[in-house]
């Protein structure tokens, strides 16, 4: 299974699978969806969704899961190819200019 999923990582990072992940400029990071990345799991890596989706247990509330999931394949992806990161950059200027705290709360 392993193997499989790494295949399927490997062939989702490469130019040709024209990933969503890659999607740049202002357009791009303004309609940023998180559903258009779960159908591009399924559809790219079908074995990783569904790992994936045991893990995070998508089947209990999958409207409460879709951004965990994606977050989740973004970051994946993003090792693997530092081009991938779509999700990265809109995170980045969220928090650059969104007035983002770096105040760090304990509990």
């Amino acid at each position: 299974m392993l193997c499989q999923v790494d295949k399927e990582l490997v062939n989702a990072a490469r130019r040709e699978a024209s990933s969503v992940l890659r999607a740049r400029g202002y357009d791009a990071m303004s309609t940023l969806s998180f559903t258009e990345i779960i159908k591009e799991i399924q559809t790219l890596c079908p074995t990783v969704f569904s790992f994936l989706s045991h893990m995070i247990f998508l089947s209990g509330s999958p409207e409460n899961k879709t951004v965990p999931l994606a977050l989740i394949y973004g970051i994946i992806m993003f090792n693997r190819c530092k081009e991938m990161s779509r999700i990265q950059r809109v995170n980045t200027v969220l928090l650059t200019e969104g007035d983002a705290s770096t105040e760090v709360h304990h509990f």
